[in-house]
């Protein structure tokens, strides 16, 4: 088995280059590529364990969230597994439903397998300890939460900039009547979602109505919420959640609603702008695998440079599409 000597000296650098390019510092770019094409071609195999001895690492990145199952929560991990593999890291993954004492028991989990930083994705607000944050000694990233921002670095999405974006078109074009289904508003993304919308409706002078239902993030909800503001006689409808845009579109389906003449619509999709429905709606498709990649690279800057200590928050923007004057 070929060793960081044997790569040193097919390379031609020192032992030194060699240890400081594994452990992911900038080199002359020259010898990177010398070292690179060495360990490709002695198949070096890097003995993890005995690295991280040495470093006091274990390699690995916990990551703790509540959104496992959602296209938004596997393709935002597949995004941060893809920058830890990379860079030699692994990712141990934990997930929950609800209740404090179960995230607090989520967090000693990860914390006694020695991960060297956390990612944490919130898609509620009620569980949060920041005490429990205080205490970790490791660098914290958290997703979709501003809260943590003391404790942790924070990336945002800017949703309700794009949402209202989406309500205000839906204005200029002639809507007096817009339909709007919501995620339940404990939800700190939620909220945002809706707060874009009646910014959109209270900066107009039209007369303009904004009639909101609360789904569930269910199909049925989505159904059940399409059908109370069709018959409230909404022209514009947008729904926040994907789940719930399937039961908007089953709902049409069954009244006889062609979108683009009997009634204008937009939701949140998740799918690449190739893969987008023919049909003449709105989406607003958020950087999910941006994210996850962004949230690794800050998390990685942060186990390299622990001195670092002023927090980053940063906030990412959707991609809406689809918005043509009708």
């Amino acid at each position: 088995m070929a060793s960081i000597r044997d790569v040193a000296k097919l390379a031609g650098v020192s032992l030194g280059s060699v240890s400081r390019y594994l452990n992911g510092q900038q080199l002359k770019q020259a010898n990177m590529e010398k070292i690179a094409q060495a360990i490709q071609e002695l198949d070096y195999k890097e003995n993890i364990i005995a690295k991280g001895l040495k470093n006091n690492r274990s390699f690995s990145i916990g990551l703790l969230m509540n959104s496992i199952s959602s296209r938004f929560g596997s393709e935002v991990v597949s995004g941060i597994e893809k920058v830890a593999e990379e860079n030699g890291y692994s990712l141990l993954l934990s997930g929950f439903s609800s209740g404090t004492q179960k995230v607090d028991e989520k967090i000693d989990y990860l914390m006694k397998h020695s991960v060297d930083g956390l990612i944490v994705f919130l898609s509620g607000e009620e569980w949060i300890d920041l005490t429990k944050l205080e205490k970790i000694q490791v660098p914290i990233v958290s997703l979709n939460y501003p809260g943590t921002q003391q404790h942790a670095d924070a990336i945002l999405i800017n949703d309700r900039q794009s949402v209202r974006e989406v309500i205000s078109h839906y204005i200029q074009i002639g809507h007096k009547k817009i339909g709007y289904i919501s995620a339940p508003q404990e939800d700190y993304t939620a909220k945002e979602r809706l707060l874009g919308a009646k910014e959109a409706i209270e900066s107009t002078t039209q007369s303009v109505i904004l009639e909101t239902y609360e789904g569930d993030y269910t199909r049925k909800s989505g159904y059940l919420g399409t059908k109370q503001l069709v018959e409230q006689g909404v022209t514009a409808l947008f729904v926040s959640n994907y789940n719930m845009a399937i039961g908007a579109l089953e709902c049409f389906n069954q009244k006889g609603l062609i979108i683009g003449q009997d009634i204008a619509f937009g939701h949140y999709d998740y799918l690449a702008q190739g893969e987008q429905s023919i049909l003449p709606q709105i989406t607003i498709n958020p950087p999910t695998e941006k994210i996850g990649e962004t949230a690794a690279a800050i998390m990685l800057e942060r186990i390299k440079q622990p001195s670092m200590h002023e927090k980053k928050v940063i906030l990412m923007n959707n991609e809406v599409l689809g918005m043509v004057h009708e």
